[in-house]
């Protein structure tokens, strides 16, 4: 029987990344809800363990799997690792359960000569070489080499063309079964927590009756052991179908909280409906009684996933509930067991999580006092242990949060002592593991929190020092890897950063170019993804800084035909989605912006868009406060304008 329904075979030089997206889509497409995989794909990175003998164990899993799937590049045609394998499969297996894909290079077939034509560059090791008696289909990934994502919608298909053969179902059939899949799951979620509730209430009358035997048997003496004997199997049952529960409810509610977080597109109020029920059957079987620590920090865990996702719905006070709760059980369990460092850490977790709620809902002192409470716990970790980076790391993150408070309350001083200490650590962090890109990525956003800081106290010098640096780690992580989104947007961001203080400097040649680099890149990245609301909204935003730049220098027109660019952006995104409160609010801004460089009769028209606009929004309460003053600053602004002409359209 195969243990492996594929084996990857590529090259680590520069296939690593795909290779393990590929893993990802075929393992998942067509998996039941229930099921860990619906196919085993062996990839040595994630299913070798360390061994003296690498080749024997290769070879092992070789024999074990169904399929071959060559990564075809220069570098797999140069690999002895790779020709190794496929010399071994076609020794003991067969040519037709191999499949392949290339990630670079050009591959052609010679249909006279019955083979690939083999030439300089050609992406296949030689030992294939005649090894095919007629064109073997293909998959072209070349696109995908330097930044496959196992959810985007294109490399998924053509990982279903992989899955698809090893399944042995159409392709077209596998995509139709996700699906369906994805629907099924939804239904047999709500079958579940139904299900669990039945088993709560039965493990809740188990106990009862158990408890009530053992009354029984107390006051019959002449009957007592053999009651209690029965009792006691009685309440042992309850225990373990209570703690069976238990587990597979905390489980249950990590799993949604998780896949809702990384999902986009689920319906908002299902969402929410599903969650709430999983949360309800949750509090329901902790409170039959079941104690046992390790399920009491399993709940804890999953009430502070299911705080993420509330706080990402928009829901703070359940969020806020959720929250408070878990940090009640992971006190409990630290005031019984001190000495576990690791429960000390979700502790202080606990008391962040907290305090993100509290902060969510404008009750800054209180998120402070949270904030505060986990970082005691972190502090003596770090000094407990010095040497583990993951504690200073964590440090780091605290301060950083307790700065973000106190610049939201107006304490620069102190926010600017707390991103301080943070940039300390993660200075060190960067020496102590230079290839680490995500400690890289932290350094980056730590120097542009202090840049911010400096740069509202009017710093202006200091201020693009520290954006400086975060624009030079950002440039290097760029380079590495053109495919990342993130650190491509990472890197608009500095520009912008930079072009505030240059524009703040009036040096507005300079600023310029920093906003032009900025949107060249916002731009690329909107292009790429049009479906990407966010990414259209930093193009929009993008516009309107050079339009405000040249509206400075007196380049009127200029600055116009920015603000449209960005108007139009805004508008296919309020048609899209008219609900969404802070584009409707860009809307408004944007059209004050063309209000102020139009001539009488354009610049009325934006005016009376955006009060409609805002009339709109002061009618759902969805004005901030900041905004409370915009429909007299609007009608104002209107008033000031100069009467319309007799006959004027």
């Amino acid at each position: 029987m195969a243990l492996y329904d594929a084996f990857i075979s590529y090259s680590h030089a520069k296939d690593r990344p795909i290779a393990a997206a590929l893993q990802s889509v075929i393992q998942r497409l067509g998996k039941p809800w229930y099921r860990r995989r619906a196919l085993h794909v062996f990839r040595d990175d994630t299913s070798l363990s360390a061994t003296p003998t690498l080749w024997p164990s290769i070879e092992q899993a070789l024999g074990h799997s169904r399929f071959l799937i060559v990564l075809a590049s220069p570098e797999a045609a140069a690999s002895p690792w790779v020709s190794k394998e496929i010399s071994w499969w076609l020794d003991n297996k067969s040519a037709e359960t191999m499949l392949l894909a290339v990630t670079e290079g050009e591959l052609a077939w010679d249909n006279a000569a019955g083979d690939f034509v083999w030439r300089a560059g050609t992406p296949l090791p030689p030992v294939l070489t005649g090894r095919f008696a007629s064109e073997p289909k293909w998959v072209d990934l070349r696109t995908y080499r330097e930044g496959a994502n196992a959810r985007d919608a294109r490399f998924i298909e053509a990982g279903a063309d992989f899955a698809a053969a090893i399944h042995g179902l159409p392709k077209d059939d596998l995509l139709s079964q996700e699906v369906r899949q994805q629907k099924k799951t939804l239904r047999l979620v709500s079958s579940a927590v139904v299900l669990l509730l039945f088993l709560a209430g039965l493990a809740g009358w188990q106990a009862k009756v158990a408890i009530d035997n053992e009354r029984v048997a107390i006051d019959q003496r002449n009957i007592a052991e053999q009651q209690r004997q029965l009792a006691q199997e009685q309440r042992d049952r309850a225990e373990r179908t209570l703690a069976a529960a238990t587990k597979t409810a905390n489980t249950l509610v990590v799993d949604l909280a998780r896949e809702f977080r990384d999902r986009a597109g689920m319906p908002r109020d299902l969402v929410r409906r599903i969650l709430d029920r999983a949360h309800a059957l949750q509090r329901q079987l902790a409170e039959s009684g079941e104690t046992a620590p390790e399920l009491r920090h399993s709940e804890a865990i999953a009430l502070g996933d299911l705080m993420d996702v509330y706080l990402t719905l928009g829901d703070t006070k359940a969020a806020l509930e959720a929250g408070q709760r878990s940090r009640m059980i992971m006190e409990q369990l630290v005031t019984a067991d001190p000495g576990n460092t690791e429960w000390q850490r979700d502790l202080s977790f606990g008391h962040t999580r907290v305090g993100d709620a509290l902060a969510a809902t404008g009750r800054r002192a209180e998120a402070l006092a949270e904030y505060r409470q986990g970082l005691i716990i972190l502090e003596k970790l770090a000094a407990a242990d010095p040497d583990r980076m993951q504690r200073q790391r964590d440090l780091s993150i605290s301060y950083m949060r307790i700065g973000d408070v106190l610049i939201a309350a107006g304490q620069r001083e102190e926010a600017l002592a707390e991103y301080r200490k943070s940039l300390a650590i993660r200075e060190k962090l960067v020496t102590v593991s230079p290839g680490n890109t995500l400690w890289h990525r932290e350094l980056a956003v730590n120097y542009t929190k202090v840049g911010d800081v400096l740069l509202a106290a009017g710093r202006l010098d200091d201020a693009l020092a520290e954006y400086r640096r975060s624009l030079a780690i950002r440039q290097k992580l760029a380079a590495s890897d053109p495919g990342n989104t993130q650190w491509q947007r990472d890197l608009s961001l500095s520009h912008d950063n930079i072009g505030d203080v240059l524009r703040t400097a009036k040096l507005w040649g300079e600023a310029l170019a920093e906003f032009r680099a900025s949107f060249a890149i916002a731009a690329k990245l909107a292009a790429a993804d049009p479906g990407n609301t966010g990414w259209q909204r930093d193009l929009s935003i993008s516009h309107n800084r050079i339009g405000d730049l040249l509206l400075q220098s007196d380049r009127r027109q200029e600055a116009l035909a920015e603000y449209h660019s960005g108007l139009a952006i805004v508008e296919k995104l309020t048609a899209a989605d008219s609900n969404n409160t802070e584009w409707q609010a860009d809307l408004v801004t944007t059209l004050y912006r063309i209000s102020i460089v139009s001539e009488t009769a354009q610049a009325r028209t934006a005016l009376h868009r955006a009060i409609a606009t805002i009339d709109a929004l002061a009618k759902i309460g969805a004005l901030t406060a900041a905004q409370k003053n915009w429909p007299q600053l609007f009608r104002e602004l209107l008033a000031k304008l100069p009467p319309e002409t007799a006959g004027a359209q």
